[in-house]
C-alpha cells in the first residue's frame, strides 16, 4: 500500500521521465530522417529530396512538440523536488531521490548524443545539399542560363537578365 502511495507522489519525476523517453525517441526518428535524405542526396540524386525535405519537416515538427512537453515536465518536476522551476535536467537530477537521479542522468546523456548525432547529420547534409545546388549552377551556367541566385521582398525568385531557355522553340 505504502508503495501505490509512494508512485502516486512521484507522479511529476514518473512524467518526466516518459517526456525524456518521448524526446529521445523523436530525435531518434528524426535522426533517421536526415539519414535517408542522406541517402537519397549521395546514391539517387535530387529525385526524393522534396519528400524527404517533407518528411524531416514532420519529424522536426514532432522534435518540437515534444520538447514543449519535455520543458513542461521538467518545469512540474522542478517545482515537485522545490527548486527553480526555470532548472535544467541535470539539476533536477541532482537533487532527484533514488533511482530518479539515476534515470534523468541517463535521460539527459542520451539526450545529449541523440542531438549531436542529428547536428551532425544535418551539418552533413547542408554540405551535400550545397554541393548539389552549386553543381546545378554551374551546369546551368554551361548552358548559358543563368540561376536564380536572389529573391525579392515578396520571395520570387529574380532571374538576370541573361537568363535563356533551355528549349529553342524556334528550333
Amino acid at each position: 500500500m505504502s508503495h501505490a502511495v509512494e508512485s502516486m507522489n512521484d507522479g511529476p519525476l514518473e512524467t518526466l521521465a516518459r517526456a525524456i523517453a518521448t524526446q529521445t525517441d523523436t530525435l531518434g526518428h528524426l535522426r533517421f530522417k536526415f539519414e535517408v535524405q542522406q541517402m537519397m542526396l549521395t546514391g539517387a540524386g535530387s529525385t526524393w529530396v522534396s519528400e524527404t525535405t517533407r518528411e524531416l519537416e514532420g519529424a522536426i515538427g514532432a522534435v518540437q512538440e515534444s520538447d514543449e512537453e519535455f520543458r513542461v515536465a521538467l518545469a512540474d518536476a522542478a517545482a515537485f523536488l522545490a527548486v527553480s522551476p526555470e532548472s535544467t535536467l541535470r539539476e533536477v537530477a541532482a537533487v532527484a531521490p533514488e533511482p530518479w537521479n539515476y534515470i534523468f542522468r541517463q535521460g539527459r546523456e542520451e539526450l545529449k548524443t541523440a542531438v549531436e548525432r542529428v547536428g551532425a547529420l544535418c551539418g552533413e547534409n547542408r554540405k551535400l545539399l550545397a554541393r548539389g545546388y552549386l553543381a546545378t549552377s554551374a551546369a546551368l551556367a554551361m548552358l548559358g542560363i543563368d540561376s536564380a541566385t536572389s529573391y525579392d521582398a515578396t520571395g520570387t525568385p529574380v532571374i538576370s537578365a541573361r537568363s535563356a531557355n533551355i528549349l529553342n522553340t524556334k528550333a
